[in-house]
């Protein structure tokens, strides 16, 4: 018995560890999602199963890859998989959810023609800031899943929420880092020795045409300009506008 428990807690061990690298490790979260699931399999007795992510209008997964475990299925991966049924409830209240008997129970409704066979299904949601933004589905063990299975399906579920939120802030800081790389090319540019009318204050643009410098700046750094007086040029006005009202007199 007590090798036993050695064994299983080795192997926890090492499936843990084993997503945790590839957090680490790896970009891509498919990559990682992929680790994760094999991982969730390897602990929990799983044979089939999904990672999926939620639709931006939140109405339905987007499966990033389905793992039939060699039962037949001839269901088309690309079909829309609305959120309704048991996985349903695990968006809803953000825990692990299973059910032993799934083929004899309501949530069969839900199944479309061809889809495998499932003798026992859970999901493992993955919550990030309160709210399920994706699953970690799971079925076919030989046996029951038990609430061991449950809670590790939901350490994993966790550890790939994790990776989801990492790899979309990295996704943000690199397309922030390429804007932030165009715009000093664009002052980079601007740097250089512009040629511009001693008069009306036009600038030369490379094809030799005279814009307003507002106009050559807003095409080169995609921004816009509010006009305004400074100090200078208001007192002027108001002397300009005095010496009128006196010319009047």
């Amino acid at each position: 018995m007590g090798d036993a428990n050695n064994y299983k807690k080795e192997k926890e061990t090492e499936s843990l560890l084993n997503a945790m690298r590839s957090i680490l490790n790896l970009t891509s979260f498919e990559e990682i999602a992929r680790i994760i699931f094999n991982e969730t399999c390897r602990i929990t007795g799983a044979k089939s199963g999904y990672v999926a992510l939620l639709s931006e209008d939140g109405s339905e997964n987007e499966v990033l890859f389905l793992e039939s475990g060699g039962l037949p299925c001839s269901v088309n991966p690309e079909l829309p998989m609305p959120i309704r049924g048991l996985r349903e409830k695990a968006y809803r209240e953000n825990k692990v959810v299973y059910d032993n008997n799934f083929m004899k129970s309501d949530w069969t409704q839900f199944l479309p023609a061809g889809h495998v066979s499932l003798e026992n299904v859970m999901f493992a949601p993955l919550v990030i800031q309160g709210k399920t933004v994706g699953i970690i589905g799971l079925a076919n063990k030989d046996g029951d899943f038990d609430e061991y299975d449950a809670h590790m399906a939901g350490v994993f579920g966790e550890f790939a929420a994790i990776a989801l939120r990492n790899c979309r802030t990295m996704d943000r800081l690199n397309n922030t880092i390429s804007e932030l790389n165009n715009a000093m090319k664009e002052i980079k540019v601007l740097q250089e020795i512009i040629p511009i009318c001693a008069k009306c204050k036009k600038i030369r643009d490379d094809q030799g045409y005279w814009e307003q410098v507002e106009i050559y700046i807003t095409k080169r750094l995609d921004t816009s300009f509010s006009h305004g007086l400074c100090p200078e040029c208001y007192a002027e006005i108001i002397e300009s506008s005095h010496l009128d009202d006196d010319s009047i007199k």
